[in-house]
């Protein structure tokens, strides 16, 4: 977040002092006077030293053209710290909710980034932790989106780490930044086993196939008397024609028994293997359409089918025994 390097104790203070005058947001995020800060960079200290040099020089040989120069670059710095501090003024920064990704995956920041001003901003730099940034440029009145990409480490739910928005234009001799929270979820599942006992596994619970009489299946099964509202494809044209009505196909289908994926029945493992072979049976019944549900300590989801309930099931075992669904979204070494 700093510009300076700082030994830690003191980062730590200033890293409190903004995360308190910074409250996480929802909603789009304004960069207006008082959530701007703005130092000088290393070159910038370094060419405060050469003024200060010249400065010095021009006093000592009492040299006119010195003095000029001297005056000269200290308006160029003058202009050029303004101009940074403007250069991300009045932005507007919103953060899309990511989308969830299993573990190991990249999750994507969507960012849109707007101004209303009717200059043009450049080189403007978005970045979360020690990541490399993305920098954008911004026309006059206008938006644009930029994506990062977060490496995940782990499962849970989390809320993004503080990003920083930032510029050193025109000149690079001011660090001009931003420190943005964003109170978001972010959803990381666990990592699907691929080991072969999720075959096993499934197989096991698929025993004893039952046999059910339906319009839809493989033998034919007989005739019954046409429901109202039935497909006129599946009627026995053959038997209508024969003066006995109209008839329905009917066929021989199999039915699985409804599936459950039960925290019990998985005795191998650490938690993490327990989960991530969890994760692959969700994938492959809602990938079969069969009916399943979940049993994990302390939670029991109804069988159903479908996207929102194979979410619902991932979710589930994305914050299984997480004691804090608030914390950040850390890096391997962030």
């Amino acid at each position: 977040m700093f510009s300076v390097s700082l030994p830690s104790p003191i980062r730590r203070y200033f890293d409190t002092w903004f995360d308190n005058h910074n409250p996480p947001s929802r909603s789009a995020i304004l960069l207006h006077n008082r959530r701007l800060y703005i130092l000088p960079t290393g070159f910038g200290y370094l060419f405060a030293i050469m003024l200060l040099l010249l400065f010095f020089a021009a006093i000592n040989y009492q040299n006119s053209m010195a003095f000029v120069l001297t005056f000269m670059l200290t308006s160029l710095g003058i202009i050029s710290l303004w101009h940074t501090h403007k250069n991300l003024l009045g932005i507007t920064v919103k953060l899309q909710i990511p989308r969830p990704v299993f573990c190991g995956e990249y999750c994507e920041f969507k960012f849109e980034v707007s101004h209303s001003n009717n200059s043009k901003r450049y080189a403007i730099g978005i970045q979360y932790a020690n990541l490399p940034p993305v920098y954008l440029k911004l026309e006059r009145e206008g938006s644009t989106e930029i994506k990062l990409k977060i490496p995940t480490m782990r499962r849970g739910q989390f809320k993004p780490a503080g990003i920083t928005v930032f510029t050193r234009y025109p000149t690079g001799l001011f660090h001009a930044w931003g420190w943005l929270k964003f109170d978001l979820p972010i959803l990381i599942y666990p990592r699907p086993s691929t080991s072969v006992k999720l075959e096993q596994s499934m197989i096991e619970q698929y025993d004893g196939q039952t046999s059910t009489s339906t319009i839809e299946g493989d033998d034919f099964a007989g005739l019954r008397e046409h429901r109202e509202g039935e497909s006129l494809r599946h009627i026995s044209w053959k038997a209508y024609a024969q003066g006995k009505g109209l008839l329905t196909k009917t066929f021989q289908g199999h039915a699985r028994p409804s599936l459950w994926i039960d925290w019990q029945r998985l005795r191998e493992g650490s938690l993490e293997d327990r989960l991530s072979l969890m994760a692959a049976l969700v994938l492959a019944a809602e990938s079969e359409e069969q009916k399943y549900g979940l049993r994990l300590p302390g939670t029991v989801i109804e069988q159903d089918y479908g996207n929102a309930h194979k979410h619902t099931c991932l979710q589930a075992l994305a914050i299984f025994s997480q004691s804090d669904t608030n914390q950040e979204l850390e890096l391997e070494h962030g």
